[in-house]
């Protein structure tokens, strides 16, 4: 379970936040450009299984991670060549496909301790850096502040058909940071739920041209991450 939680929150970082303008937009002309998002995500993942750098099936996952994830990046991009073909469908399908990869670590060794104890880090840090609960609120709070960003896009583009940049400045601003925040709150539990409300009165605030329902997705979107990770962590017993 440990190993899933690094997977998965490299796999977040990699594929939201590290996944920059210029970085999707060489994706979209040529398989370099997918490769070296791959590069990015297999970097990231490195970084989170720092114990298992000695482990030769962690690195055979490795390739097999950097082959997979950058086939699969160039099959999806050149399924949309006009913008119409870019669908939410599309976006959902590859993200369960990562996932499926993810789970696939369980059948390589390395994937039974990922724990690190060494001295690279600071003792303070290897506590979070091996608390699985922990890793599963960052993976959370990133998916919901970034991930929603792009849920948003393409809820405008295939759903309401509007023509708003989804993609700007206050989605992946200040509604990274609301979003985020409703995670943590949620995880918080008790009279922390109260402020949820707040982060949505602040949005309104500042909604100038963001329609209402960006507002209403948002709140649900972020409730539901952090609410499903709620329970994962209770029922894992972490």
């Amino acid at each position: 379970m440990a190993a899933l939680a690094r997977l998965f929150l490299a796999h977040v970082i990699a594929d939201f936040p590290l996944q920059f303008d210029a970085v999707f937009a060489w994706k979209k002309r040529s398989y370099k450009g997918c490769l070296a998002h791959s590069l990015i995500h297999a970097a990231v993942t490195v970084c989170f299984f720092l114990g298992s750098l000695k482990s030769f099936s962690f690195w055979v996952y490795i390739i097999l991670l950097i082959a997979v994830h950058s086939v699969q990046d160039y099959i999806k991009v050149n399924l949309w060549k006009n913008p119409e073909d870019d669908k939410i469908s599309y976006f959902l399908i590859d993200q369960l496909l990562h996932v499926i990869f993810i789970c696939a670590a369980l059948l390589f060794s390395f994937s039974s301790s990922a724990a690190y104890y060494g001295s690279l880090l600071p003792a303070d840090w290897l506590i979070l850096y091996n608390d699985a609960a922990f890793i599963n609120v960052i993976s959370a709070a990133v998916l919901a502040g970034w991930g929603g960003v792009v849920l948003l896009y393409y809820m405008d583009k295939s759903v309401y058909k509007v023509e708003i940049d989804a993609l700007n400045r206050f989605e992946r601003s200040y509604g990274v940071i609301e979003r985020a925040l409703v995670v943590i709150l949620i995880m918080k539990g008790g009279l922390y739920y109260l402020l949820i409300p707040c982060l949505f009165l602040l949005r309104l605030s500042g909604m100038k041209k963001q329609p209402l329902y960006r507002g209403i997705l948002s709140l649900v979107f972020s409730s539901v991450i952090g609410l499903g990770v709620y329970m994962i962590n209770s029922t894992a017993g972490f």
